[in-house]
């Protein structure tokens, strides 16, 4: 229950009871719907605080707002994502056309030197090419080793 007594034993300080008196006396003239006094403006401002309050919210949120909301940003997001995917398409297309401007315009010097490469490829090629051969036996027999005896992760487990 509601008390208009300054005395309330809520507030210590005099001011706050104050303040909380002339709360609920606002709150009274507003339900009352007693004419606006200019002679306290603390009361009007409480009034007009007790009329805001007391007022229903101006409309409700259509249906299917949410959904309206995320079709919205998706579409944005769809054509910011359009814009850079074309800008990387033109910076992809320039880079290349730089490498292969680059390429083109330096063969003088660089293609004697990689065809004389080249050339060596078949002597140099075996040892290497062994090397590679043998890393190839080793990684997938390994993988073979594992999946037989179901040490491979997801392999499936072999009764015992």
């Amino acid at each position: 229950m509601n008390r208009n007594d300054d005395r309330d034993a809520r507030f210590d300080d005099p001011a706050t009871a104050r303040e909380w008196a002339l709360q609920e006396r606002a709150r009274e003239h507003e339900r009352a719907g007693a004419p606006m006094s200019e002679d306290d403006p603390r009361l009007a401002q409480y009034r007009l605080l007790s009329r805001a309050l007391r007022a229903p919210p101006l409309e409700p949120i259509p249906y299917g707002f949410a959904e309206q909301v995320a079709r919205r940003a998706a579409a944005g997001a769809d054509a910011g994502d359009r814009v850079e995917r074309w800008l990387q398409q033109v910076l992809l297309f320039g880079l290349i056309a730089a490498g292969a401007g680059m390429v083109l315009g330096g063969a003088a010097s660089w293609w004697p030197q990689a065809m004389a490469q080249l050339q060596r490829l078949p002597q140099v090629g075996v040892s290497w090419g062994a090397v590679a051969v043998a890393c190839c036996l080793a990684s997938w027999g390994w993988s073979g080793v594992a999946r037989a005896l179901g040490l491979e992760p997801g392999a499936p487990s072999r009764p015992a």
